[in-house]
């Protein structure tokens, strides 16, 4: 018997929302973004929401035996699964994927196709079977996954990467391993007993923080970028820099402290940031102020 409920829990649905959004912002900074029908919208999220899941679904599957092995992890679905459920995983995540290609191909062309394609094999590929287990730069590899879900967007009708385009998708790639490293600190002996390489372990917590700032800073710079290139106005320009300098210094505030506290409220706070950033960047789109 299929369990949907199971396979459902695999698609991981707080991170396939963020990829989807991330990747309809790429659409929305298009020029000609109004003079488009609201479908369009649906499909490029939907597309993207799919490729996501199906990714999720396979991390879930060849990680089901390191997940055994870590607190946080070791209540996933797959970890103590059946051959026929993981048969069942496999078959769905590659039906989510292949109705993804289809969804985005026959709306778009192969410019989103290619880069959702592109977001699952680093993904899975180079992320989950390669450098996961195997470098200390596994987080880095992994940020090229939400990088890939802008242009996804960002390609539809022209199949052409754009400024604007380019500049949220290196934002992105910056945003997240200073996202992801806050969280990683928490669970740095977990890791370890898993044998999984993280940059804390091996640096330490200080160093961490630091390079965690060097991040942030190209976010910043990244969005004042956006703003610049992208023909974003006064509501943009005020919302990124004030947010952005907070997330900075809320961030510096822990490279005396390491507090776990603080690497908490970080990981959190990232997340606020990244909702406030694309909000400012829907709401000057519709009511534009430029100098």
């Amino acid at each position: 018997m299929i369990q949907f409920r199971l396979l459902l829990s695999l698609t991981k649905p707080r991170i396939f929302l963020a990829i989807g959004l991330t990747a309809w912002l790429g659409f929305f900074l298009r020029n000609d973004f109004f003079a488009h029908p609201f479908l369009d919208s649906v499909l490029i999220f939907c597309a993207t929401v799919l490729a996501s899941s199906s990714g999720a679904v396979f991390n879930h599957y060849f990680e089901r035996n390191t997940d055994a092995l870590m607190t946080r992890t070791q209540n996933r679905p797959l970890v103590t699964a059946g051959p026929a459920v993981l048969g069942q995983a496999l078959v769905f995540g590659l039906l989510l994927l292949a109705v993804a290609m289809l969804i985005s191909y026959q709306a778009f062309g192969w410019g989103p196709a290619f880069w959702l394609l592109m977001g699952w094999v680093n993904y899975v590929v180079f992320y989950t079977l390669i450098f996961k287990h195997n470098s200390l730069w596994n987080v880095t590899v992994g940020s090229f996954a939400s990088s890939f879900a802008v242009l996804a967007g960002d390609t539809a009708y022209t199949g052409e990467v754009s400024l604007k385009g380019f500049i949220l998708a290196v934002l992105l790639f910056f945003w997240n391993p200073a996202h992801f490293w806050n969280l990683n600190v928490l669970y740095q002996d977990q890791y370890e007993a898993a044998k999984i390489p993280m940059l804390a372990a091996k640096i330490g917590r200080e160093r961490v923080v630091r390079i965690i700032l060097y991040h942030l800073l190209m976010v910043v710079l990244a969005s004042m970028a956006l703003w610049y290139y992208g023909n974003l106005g006064m509501i943009y320009l005020v919302g990124a820099l004030m947010t952005g300098l907070v997330y900075f210094a809320l961030n510096y505030e822990n490279l005396s402290l390491l507090s776990d506290k603080l690497f908490r409220r970080n990981f959190i706070l990232s997340n606020i940031y990244l909702l406030v950033l694309y909000f400012t960047v829907v709401l000057d789109r519709i009511y534009p102020i430029h100098f």
